[in-house]
């Protein structure tokens, strides 16, 4: 039976981050040598305080991902930062507890590992490991502090029990802590242990598919996320806490695999599948359009990119059919989708240069000179598209900007 998305049916938008609700975060103050266009130095300066300063890391990732919002690592870095935030809502989320997994600013904060899953289903979660171990330190400070004397105990010597803990600990918990150190081969050896212990086993299997697929093992990772899914059809879906969890992203991980492995007609099948699951999910409607692309089909992936820019309002989903709509020659339509494209998200530097190709292709000097230098204006130092883009802008100014 096809249902509607577990986020949409719970009213969440994902074009809404978190912040929105608070206003803008403060824009982090990069070093002096760094490129405040360029989205990776404000992943680097989010990564460096994220143990330190939750809060600065996610308003860094949260400028990344205003600058490349089809960065899955800066959604995924602000997620983590979030999560961070509040560690007593950290392990209510990390055990599960519903209510906390359900309510609105944290399925906001969900949304945006959604989102990057989307993206690439097979993203490393390299932060696991401060999620994994401030959880557990903070379940650890919990215990100790109910008893007489417990805030005596100090926080080197929590680290020292989490630590024990962690070697003395079952599969599941050796299997965390090996993946968030990129121990891939031994972390499917405990993954696999843990399922002997549970009778619970799709979630365990889609982990162990994304690691294979981190160890370049693309087939196995396939009849792994199959596999997962066949357990999740067995399970009762009220079960279902974390939007990531739901069939249609695992198909959609299915399809990913095959697509990487050059299966088309495979991967098509898999997307296929995924909207089965979901007719809402715009991921499927965006990788079905790229295969219609591969083979010259633009009227197939046209009708696609329509239906994912009318579900999702994502700014790489709308500049992904602006710029097919411009390939294709419908440059009145190209225009009008950029131009929405660049009010919901004006930092982001790539509309504009595409926007200012439309323009230019349309005779419209002005146009495109005003959005060719809104493109100088945003794009990183060392994008490849400025020197030719200020040329041309020289061009038709007439001499210089």
């Amino acid at each position: 039976m096809r249902r509607i998305f577990l986020a949409l049916l719970l009213g969440l938008a994902f074009c809404a981050p978190l912040s929105a609700q608070r206003g803008v975060p403060r824009r982090p103050a990069l070093p002096a040598a760094a490129d405040t266009n360029d989205a990776s130095a404000y992943l680097q300066y989010g990564a460096a305080r994220l143990r330190t300063s939750a809060r600065d890391a996610a308003d860094a990732f949260y400028w990344a991902m205003q600058l490349n919002p089809a960065s899955a690592e800066a959604l995924y870095g602000r997620y983590t930062a979030l999560l961070l935030t509040d560690p007593a809502r950290l392990l209510r989320y990390w055990e599960g507890d519903r209510r906390t997994a359900r309510s609105r600013e944290v399925m906001a904060i969900d949304s945006l590992l959604f989102r990057a899953m989307t993206l690439d289903p097979f993203l490393y979660r390299k932060y696991e490991h401060e999620l994994f171990r401030t959880a557990y330190r903070t379940a650890i400070r919990r215990d100790v502090d109910q008893v007489e004397g417990g805030m005596s105990v100090s926080e080197n010597d929590i680290q020292s029990y989490l630590d024990a803990l962690v070697a003395r600990g079952g599969p599941w918990l050796k299997a965390q802590e090996a993946y968030s150190r990129s121990r891939f081969a031994e972390a499917l050896t405990f993954y696999d242990q843990a399922m002997r212990e549970t009778r619970r086993k799709a979630w365990l299997r889609a982990e162990r598919s994304r690691i294979m697929e981190h160890m370049g093992q693309r087939p196995q990772a396939i009849a792994e996320m199959r596999q997962a899914i066949d357990e999740m059809r067995r399970t009762d879906e009220r079960d279902l806490i974390f939007i990531y969890e739901s069939k249609a992203i695992l198909e959609h991980s299915v399809a990913t695999l095959h697509e990487r492995l050059g299966n088309l007609d495979s991967a098509q099948v898999a997307y296929g599948r995924a909207l089965e699951e979901d007719l809402s999910f715009y991921p499927a409607h965006m990788r079905l359009a790229m295969i219609a692309l591969s083979r010259a089909d633009t009227t197939t992936a046209l009708a696609e990119l329509d239906l994912a820019a009318q579900v999702a309002n994502e700014p790489y989903v709308g500049y992904t059919y602006g710029t097919v709509l411009a390939q294709a020659g419908k440059l009145d339509e190209a225009a009008a989708q950029l131009e929405k494209v660049i009010a919901a998200a004006p930092h982001y530097a790539a509309p504009h240069a595409m926007l200012g190709l439309v323009r230019d292709w349309q005779g419209n000097t002005a146009a495109a000179v005003a959005a060719y230098r809104g493109f100088l204006a945003r794009a990183p130092a060392n994008d490849p598209r400025r020197a030719q883009l200020q040329a041309r802008v020289t061009d038709l100014a007439g001499g210089g900007q």
